[in-house]
């Protein structure tokens, strides 16, 4: 009869110094701004490779991510471009204050040619499904390249596919019988041909403002069909454009020089935009601040799209909402007031009954006949991921996110071990100013927890169910009192409205330096279960030795140069 163990804590001794990190392999979904600042942070900022084994896996043909799928006429950032780069890899010339999307998609090839983050990718394979496997701690993935299935494995798994990815089409009767093309802003077809046509185009997003301004300069007539008002505001942080005034312009050839020959000023640019951009939110978004901004702020868009719409008087109460701003996104438009004052176009928010073979029919029963329907009606905002995934348990994402789709600061998802969401998961900082910004913040965070497991000897980490919940309970006090909370349509609310719930689930509940402060201060390891690769979770102790003991030329008093103060001699 064999004797009992001592403890059940007792392992193989480890010959190797403290936190001696072991090689992992970490695969990410998406060659977007999420998964290029990723492999950026992996390759250079913290230089891993030899210690990461890692691969992107992208479903098109090229980098780019929503850049790339969107491709709409009139497409461009409604924001300032300077405010949206990414901060490890300024561009110092761009073309205009706000650019197209052509040229966005550009600096994105030209960012991964440059630091040759291509190596890293793998294109035209599509995820498919992903199951988390409890006894070797891996993601068993499936992806689609060439019609084949292709497997793979790894320790640590990213989804980095953005928001805007999945067109939503809308629920209109008849529209899959009209006899003319029928186009989706998120998927379009780039061979279509809309000059001297008869234009619906439905929706009226920033997407559906950007197409109608762009084709009613070509269209013989154009209609925009709304289902309720937005405010069509001065474009963002117009304050800084030429006049003041909000129109777009371009950079001279001399301002271009100065940023790149004076870095020092185009920094100081960049942050002039991003501080204001962070302070939107005390100002404009959070109930208890700044009362006076935002009455001001009301009477000020109230005035300013009344006056551009003087030439046909009652488009403004066609136009103009009763909801608080910014309780759905804002919506920056150049020329869209003045082209529907354009002799060929037209407006109405009269309800759409069905789509006919030859155009729209209305509630009322008028119809009107059109050569092309767009579609301007934005995405599919559930946050499921666009494959099956299957986590501990067996755990379905698309079952657990089904009701509400709770995460934890929008990256931990409660039965999903050693799985990360980038810029696509619940309640993430899309509306909390400069989104790269809190992109760059959560991938330092996702590297952070992939070095503390390389480092502890952990097989894996899963944020606890419990822990979700009361985050997620706890955010909607903070969210019920902001302009998003407002009663409006908004794709910012997808989730269940009740005594508890404000049902908005896609933006974080605080400004950007609160994201911030809650990735950076503190990892929070007690709302995280662990399993270890031993019984013993401390064999990461190793063999009493440090790092730095190991090589005989390290500075062993390095310590001593930040707390011996000659200012305190005695």
């Amino acid at each position: 009869m064999g004797s009992l163990p001592y403890s059940p804590y007792c392992v193989s001794f480890n010959n190797s110094p403290l936190r001696t990190p072991r090689k992992i392999r970490m695969v990410c979904i998406g060659s977007g701004f999420s998964g290029l600042t990723l492999a950026y942070k992996i390759i250079f900022e913290n230089k891993l490779t030899d210690l990461i084994d890692f691969t992107i896996y992208e479903k098109e043909k090229s980098v780019g991510g929503t850049w790339l799928v969107n491709h709409y006429p009139g497409l461009k950032c409604d924001v300032p471009i300077h405010a949206y780069n990414l901060p490890w890899a300024p561009k110092h010339d761009w073309t205009t204050y706000y650019a197209c999307g052509a040229e966005i998609r550009g600096y994105i090839e030209d960012v991964t040619r440059k630091f040759g983050l291509d190596e890293y990718i793998q294109f035209e394979s599509r995820m498919v499904e992903a199951t988390w496997d409890e006894g070797t701690a891996k993601w068993k993935l499936k992806i689609q390249r060439d019609g084949q299935i292709i497997e793979d494995e790894c320790d640590i798994f990213v989804g980095a596919t953005g928001t805007q990815r999945q067109p939503n089409p809308p629920d209109i009767p008849g529209l899959q019988s009209f006899k003319g093309p029928v186009l989706h802003t998120g998927n379009w077809d780039d061979s279509a041909d809309c000059r001297n046509k008869k234009i619906a185009v439905i929706g009226n997003g920033s997407s559906g403002v950007q197409v109608f301004t762009a084709l009613q300069k070509e269209a013989t007539s154009i209609t925009h069909y709304i289902r309720s008002p937005t405010w069509i505001s001065l474009n963002y942080m117009s304050q800084y454009t030429r006049n003041g005034d909000g129109q777009n312009f371009a950079f001279t050839d001399e301002e271009k020089a100065n940023f790149r020959n004076n870095p020092k000023e185009l920094l100081a640019y960049r942050k002039k935009l991003e501080d204001t951009s962070i302070r939107l939110f005390k100002t404009l978004i959070f109930d208890g601040t700044c009362q006076e901004v935002k009455a001001e702020f009301r009477k000020t868009l109230t005035r300013v799209m009344k006056e551009r719409v003087q030439g046909q008087p009652g488009l403004a109460d066609k136009l103009l909402p009763t909801f608080q701003p910014w309780c759905r996104r804002l919506t920056p438009a150049d020329g869209y007031l003045e082209a529907l004052q354009e002799a060929n176009a037209s407006l109405t928010n009269t309800p759409i009954d069905a789509v006919t073979p030859t155009g729209i029919r209305l509630r009322g029963g008028e119809e009107k006949d059109y050569d092309v329907i767009v579609t301007a009606t934005g995405f599919v905002n559930n946050r499921v991921m666009p494959w099956k995934m299957h986590g501990r348990n067996g755990t379905s994402m698309h079952e657990l996110f089904k009701k509400n789709p709770d995460a934890y600061l929008s990256i931990c998802i409660p039965q999903m071990p050693n799985y990360f969401a980038v810029g696509c998961g619940p309640n993430f900082p899309i509306a909390n100013g400069p989104v790269l910004s809190a992109l760059d913040w959560i991938c330092s965070y996702v590297i952070r927890w992939t070095k503390k497991l390389m480092r502890e000897d952990i097989k894996a980490m899963c944020v606890k169910t419990d822990a979700v919940e009361a985050y997620n309970i706890y955010i909607q006090e903070i969210l019920r009192r902001t302009a998003w909370n407002r009663e409006c349509n908004s794709w910012y609310k997808t989730g269940t409205k009740d005594e508890y719930r404000t049902g908005i689930s896609a933006i974080y509940p605080g400004s950007l330096h609160h994201l911030r402060e809650m990735l950076e201060c503190d990892i929070r390891g007690e709302d995280f279960d662990f399993t270890y690769r031993s019984n013993n979770k401390f064999r990461f102790l190793g063999n009493g030795m440090a790092g730095i003991d190991a090589d005989d030329d390290n500075d062993l008093a390095f310590h001593i140069d930040h707390t011996y103060k000659l200012e305190n001699m005695i």
